[in-house]
This record gives C-alpha cells, structure tokens and sequence, in this order.
C-alpha cells in the first residue's frame, strides 16, 4: 500500500479528496498511487499540464490483459490548465506510455473498470472550457520498475491562416509502486 501523506502541501481542496480516495482505493487492493508531479507548458499554445499521479498495478479485465498476465494497467492522473489564445481539445490520447519500445495511449475500454474503482474519468480538456483532471487508463504489455511517458501535443494548423505551430513534446517518468 501506498502513503499519500507525502503529497505536495499546496493543492486545491479537490486535488486533496481526490488524492484521499486514490490513497483509500491503494489500501483496498486496488492499485498503488505513486506520485509524479511533472509540469509541462506549452509555449506555443500556452497549455500547462501536470502529470500529477499514476494509480500502478490496477486489477483489470482489459482485453489485452487477458493475452498478458504480465503486463499492467496505470491509471494516469492529469490535471490540464488550457491556454487562451486557441481551441480545440488536450485529448486523453495525447498521454503515452513506452510499452517495450512502442508508445501506446489510452485503453478506452477501460474506461468503466477506472470510474468503478472510484476514478474520475479524464474526457479530454475543451481549451474554452477551462481546467480539466482526472485519470487516463492506459495499459502496457511490458511493464518495469519505472516506466517512462510523454505528453504530445500534435502539429496544428491555425485555421483560418497559412501558418502551423510544431508538435510539443513534453516527457515523465512513473516512478516503481
């Protein structure tokens, strides 16, 4: 079991009750949080994202799984701070995790399994709708003691003008339960 007494003191009373039943879920057996805390901005488009939490070693029913009892199943915690100047969505397919080499993102027919075990489900983050958290299932085949990920933010055109800014690429490592 995991100890969320060790979390950064700042935070939002939100952010502190979600922590709170992260830390009760890891002491049912439902999985270890492990804190991560890497923000990443985007100076193009003015995002800031925090990679705040992994939820490691979730029991899962996840198709994949069934083929490779020894992969695993992380609950990514993200908190999304869109910037003003464009729209459009930070998808929760924007969050990777390397599987052996290959990066993979969100496992959406986990989906249920993650709001069943008590996690708000991260539907992706409308830049004009404002701040965004929550958690994105993900599962990789070939797990180890620290696995590394990226947040990646597409190239985009703006429409309307002839000009693209470039992909934003902005990495983390989910430290061992």
């Amino acid at each position: 079991a995991s100890d969320a007494d060790g979390a950064e003191e700042e935070g939002t009373a939100i952010e502190t009750a979600e922590e709170d039943a992260a830390g009760d879920a890891a002491e049912a057996g439902e999985g270890t949080v492990v804190e991560i805390g890497t923000e990443l901005t985007d100076e193009e488009t003015g995002d800031v994202v925090t990679i705040v939490s992994a939820v490691r070693n979730n029991p899962t029913e996840y198709y994949m799984a069934s083929d490779n009892p020894d992969g695993e199943m992380i609950y990514l915690e993200v908190a999304v701070t869109p910037g003003e100047q464009f729209g459009g969505v930070v998808s929760q397919q924007d969050f990777l995790l390397d599987d052996g080499g290959e990066e993979v993102n969100y496992a959406s027919t986990a989906d249920d399994e993650l709001t069943a075990a008590g996690y708000t489900y991260f539907e992706g983050a409308p830049r004009r709708d404002g701040e965004a958290t929550g958690y994105i299932p993900i599962y990789v085949e070939q797990s180890g003691d620290v696995l590394k990920g990226a947040y990646v933010r597409p190239e985009a055109k703006i429409l309307g003008e002839d000009e693209t800014i470039p992909e934003f690429r902005g990495e983390f490592e989910i430290p061992a339960a």
